[in-house]
């Protein structure tokens, strides 16, 4: 189904109240505006119904379509920016396919159109066209004004719209604020009310007659806040912009009998633009609401304020109160943990028999100690806890006030220092890589096996030693330096390669990352250093920049030879080609001259031996270009049946040729020749000459075949036929295993491919796959 003839795209056209209304303002500015911008005789704002098009604007439609206001779909170009949902743009009408037989051509001289579709809550209900009586070549910014004057459109249609909902939920809004449980108020800028509602009344005790055109701050704004109130409507009067719209507002108000009470409302704005504002509020009574507030406030502020767990509980652990400490702490809301056995959902551990504790609770009404509690995402904590028994609220029982306090990060604190000290022993003693830890003034506080064995010492003869008499003299400086911006904070550590002396007196290259430990306060404490030997690593650098020099110089050899090869491709191009062209020439010369046969026969020999030396030479170039990475086609479209006959007279081949003459193929010229070439010499020194030549072409590639009645090719090499040097070790015939090779590469970069197939009963049928032209 059409675009057009959509029920809920025909239901939204109607839905706008346009088709039987007059003309609105806002559309009819748009129409001029767009006649004006464009030099247009013509704008129409056009909605499309199922049957005919309806113009809520238009501007210089002749009679009598001005005055109807709407015409028939076949005089409608806006039809078809609905159906397409996109933008429709005619240079000239009478070229056009889509509309050269609109009647509107003749009937209303719409020659030149452009038009956009108008698209409100989702649906394209029309179009915004201009209009020329002449061809016309519209340009970007043409088209881009009447885009953004067709976006105007759509918002003002929807404005329309939005003005009659509004009409027709007006007195729904006033029965609802009839009904209502709250007071409605709205007042104007000035502060005078506009409305006031039955609920209103009962509330504050004024009548409707008597609020209405009242000053609202003399009416239920206590004396204090009054100023207030008129300085908040002063500032509205002068910036357009009320800071309270669309807050929900607590404040105090008064009844007609001076009553203040407190109420709860949000305070509405509309019109803050293009007029004055009138504010809107629903209001209610929460005085009862503050009073159970304030109560609950006053209790929850005082077990809440504790920063820890607090929970009541009877003797056997059912939890009765469960504060917001204890929700925190144990991640159980409070309305999952009451109700439950406090023992059980915790999954307690004691440091004691249960039964103990309790008895402890009875004789003494107080224990503490440490516990091990889970919490709900399964995570254990250590808490501090203190169980008080006191008589319930009831009197005739008891209950358990526990109060607990999460002491988890301190006591794991604890146990991860103890046990990073002990890793550190472990990892610093039993390291393979050095380490040193040195204090301010450069001398070694600790030192591993590690890096006591590096420099030929024992870690004991290292105890107090000079860090910087370990180090080769040269190298000092640097690392003086690199000292420097540790202690100057320019980083907390660094990293350089350098050399160590040995205790013998060799130097060890080795790859050091020294790191500055500072306290909490951030002074200087210690240097702790990481130290790896790479001597060897540095000895195959060595080794490895020496390859490189050697490698670089082979390069330069390949790089000559390249060049070698370039100049040989020039020498077969032009100094071999041109003195061949001219003995092939003067050979086919010699054989129309009607020589006597053994002439002749000699003439057809050298003519031969010429065009297999320009195969050759095409084969090493086409290789050469292989090599390079620069076999490249510039395809064309290809009359196919003439090339094959030009290819069979290169080849010197009579064979039958069987292809539809209006057959065209996308490819390069000579690479085609080449090709098939290609394919009947080998068809006459492997298969005793080519038998036909034919075409297909279907709904695919076109297949042009070459077939012969040979011996065919050898199973075991139709897998690897097509690549370099392949050919049979008993073939008489001469070659070097390139030519299809190279017409399988030539294929390729013309978009093509080549294959073969052993032939029926026997023989061969070698095909290029081409692109129809």
């Amino acid at each position: 189904m059409r675009l057009v003839d959509r029920p809920e795209r025909v239901a939204a056209v109607r839905a706008t109240g346009l088709l039987d209304a007059g003309e609105p303002p806002g559309l009819r500015r748009l129409t001029r505006l767009a006649a004006r911008l464009l030099g247009t005789p013509t704008a129409l704002v056009s909605l499309v119904l199922d049957d005919r098009q309806v113009f809520a604007s238009q501007i210089g439609l002749p009679q009598p379509w001005a005055e109807r206001g709407q015409t028939p779909l076949s005089h409608s170009f806006c039809q078809h920016v609905v159906d397409a949902d996109q933008p429709l743009v005619v240079t000239n009408a009478r070229e056009h396919p889509l509309v050269r037989d609109n009647l509107a051509i003749d009937e209303i001289g719409v020659v030149a159109y452009a038009g956009m579709p108008v698209r409100v809550g989702g649906q394209t209900l029309g179009s915004f066209c201009a209009i020329d009586s002449t061809p016309r070549e519209w340009s970007e910014n043409d088209l881009a004004v009447l885009n953004d004057l067709a976006a105007a459109v759509a918002s003002e249609i929807e404005l329309v719209r939005v003005a009659q909902h509004a009409e027709e939920t007006s007195a729904v809004v006033r029965r609802i604020l009839e009904v209502s449980q709250d007071a409605y108020v709205s007042i104007d800028a000035d502060g005078l009310v506009q409305e006031w509602n039955p609920a209103a009344e009962r509330l504050f005790g004024w009548q409707r007659d008597e609020a209405v055109g009242a000053d609202l701050s003399k009416l239920i704004v206590p004396d204090e806040h009054r100023d207030a109130h008129r300085r908040g409507l002063d500032r509205v009067r002068e910036t357009g912009r009320s800071v309270l719209a669309g807050k929900r507002l607590e404040l105090p108000a008064i009844d007609r009998d001076g009553r203040t009470f407190p109420v709860e409302f949000t305070l509405q704005a509309t019109n803050m633009t293009g007029g004055r504002p009138v504010f809107h509020a629903f209001l209610h009574d929460i005085s009862d609401r503050r009073a159970a507030e304030a109560q609950l406030r006053r209790q929850a502020e005082l077990i809440d304020a504790a920063p820890a767990a607090i929970i009541v509980r009877d003797p056997d652990g059912t939890i009765r109160f469960w504060n917001q400490g204890a929700e925190q702490m144990y991640g159980w809301p409070a309305g999952a943990a009451v109700g439950r056995n406090i023992h059980r959902l915790l999954s307690a551990r004691f440091p004691t028999h249960l039964p103990e504790l309790e008895r402890s609770l009875r004789e003494t009404g107080a224990w503490a100690g440490e516990l091990e509690h889970r919490r709900s995402d399964g995570r254990t904590v250590v808490v501090l806890s203190r169980h008080v028994s006191r008589p319930a609220a009831n009197g005739a029982e008891h209950e358990i006030i526990e109060t607990n306090t999460d002491i988890t990060a301190r006591r794991r604190a604890e146990e991860a220092r103890e046990e990073s000290e002990r890793r550190f022993r472990v990892q610093f003693h039993q390291s393979t890589i050095g380490q040193v830890i040195v204090g301010l003034d450069g001398n070694i506080l600790h030192v591993n096996d590690a890096y006591a064995r590096m420099v030929g010492r024992s870690p004991a003869d290292l105890a107090g030693y000079g860090v910087f008499l370990l180090t080769h003299p040269d190298d000092r400086p640097g690392d003086t330096e690199a000292l420097a911006g540790l202690f100057a904070e320019e980083g907390d550590s660094y990293e350089r390669v350098k050399r160590l002396v040995h205790a013998d007196g060799h130097t060890i290259d080795v790859h050091t990352g020294v790191r500055l430990i500072r306290d909490a306060d951030g002074r200087p404490l210690h240097l702790i250093g990481i130290v790896q030997d790479i001597t060897e690593q540095v000895r195959a650098q060595r080794e490895r920049d020496a390859a490189q020099t050697v490698l670089a110089e082979r390069n330069e050899q390949l790089l000559r030879a390249n060049q070698l090869k370039l100049d040989l491709m020039g020498m077969l191009s032009h100094d071999i080609g041109t003195p061949l062209t001219a003995i092939m020439g003067f050979g086919e010369m010699l054989g129309d001259a009607g020589l006597p046969p053994d002439l002749a026969n000699l003439t057809s020999r050298i003519i031969t031996a010429g065009r297999r030396i320009d195969e050759l030479r095409h084969n090493v170039l086409a290789m050469c270009q292989l090599d390079a990475g620069e076999l490249s086609a510039v395809r064309q479209p290809v009359p196919l049946a003439p090339a094959l006959r030009d290819a069979a007279d290169a080849a010197d081949t009579v064979v039958p040729i069987s292809c539809p003459d209006d057959v065209t193929v996308l490819v390069n010229p000579a690479h085609l020749r080449q090709i098939i070439v290609n394919f009947l010499t080998n068809a006459r020194k492997y298969g005793g000459g080519a038998t036909a030549v034919t075409v297909t072409a279907d709904d695919g590639p076109v297949r042009i075949s070459v077939h012969d009645e040979g011996s065919g090719v050898p199973e075991e090499m139709r897998t690897r036929l097509f690549e370099r040097y392949t050919r049979a070790s008993e073939s008489a015939a001469e070659g070097h295993g390139l030519g299809l090779h190279i017409v399988a590469s030539l294929a390729e970069a013309n978009s093509g491919r080549v294959s073969y197939q052993p032939g029926t009963p026997t023989g061969s049928v070698f095909t290029l796959h081409l692109e129809i032209g």
